[in-house]
């Protein structure tokens, strides 16, 4: 059987070396903020053991963008006593993360 027609390529299609699944979908899930949408969900679900559940009530999420957590507090006495524990609770959120997400919080 003839096989010339056949094209031997030296180098992949797309030009580059071939990457790791979860890389290219680490990627995709980065350009669509998808990955901060996933967070702030987890975020919202785990509020509890991260700031206890004495202070939950007191507390919401509002937003996480860039890295950025925004929490509402329900008194300048609450935000006052979170922003106290503010390297404690970015601590346990990127423990739940599972990697360094949260690099600041911004207290309303």
């Amino acid at each position: 059987m003839d096989n010339s027609y056949r094209i031997k390529r030296k180098k992949p299609v797309c030009g580059k070396d071939p990457e790791d699944i979860s890389v290219l979908l680490q990627m995709v899930l980065d350009k669509a903020h998808i990955t901060d949408e996933m967070a702030l969900e987890k975020l919202s679900e785990g509020l509890e053991t991260i700031v206890g559940p004495l202070i939950k009530p007191h507390v919401q999420i509002v937003k996480f963008e860039r890295n950025i957590l925004t929490l509402k507090c329900g008194s300048s006495a609450w935000k006052q006593e979170l922003f106290l524990q503010k390297k404690a609770i970015i601590d346990k959120c990127n423990l739940l993360l599972g990697k360094p997400s949260v690099k600041n919080i911004l207290f309303v």
